[in-house]
């Protein structure tokens, strides 16, 4: 699986993140949440008429140990080991945690990925 890390950036308006990213199969995409952030809310879309699967997993461990592709440390998927979710999804998780991402394991053209928080 290949990472992107994306940088949280402000809110309109308001001290938060906002970010997103569409992700291929075989693609995923990291995050770690401020620490002035209480909770991170990802939601993931499979567009209309699509079809694709993913997982969302989070770590706790230092960002040092990730790395910035996002490979280190280690990664809970946050359903239980090898769920695959295959239908949107929106899901909030308290920031008590280094790093939140998304695998795209397959998508017949994309997924969408939003992290608001």
């Amino acid at each position: 699986m290949a990472y992107s890390r994306v940088t949280p950036r402000a809110r309109s308006g308001t001290t938060g993140i906002n970010v997103e990213t569409d992700l291929t199969t075989g693609n995923g995409v990291w995050i770690a949440p401020p620490d002035r952030v209480a909770a991170v809310t990802i939601s993931v879309h499979i567009p209309s008429g699509q079809t694709g699967s993913f997982t969302i997993e989070t770590t706790c461990n230092r960002l040092e140990t990730i790395g910035e592709s996002g490979n280190g440390g280690y990664w809970d998927n946050v359903y239980g080991d090898g769920v695959q979710i295959t239908e949107n999804t929106t899901v909030m998780i308290a920031n008590a945690v280094t790093g939140i991402r998304v695998n795209c394991i397959a998508a017949s053209q994309k997924i969408n990925v939003a992290f608001c928080g």
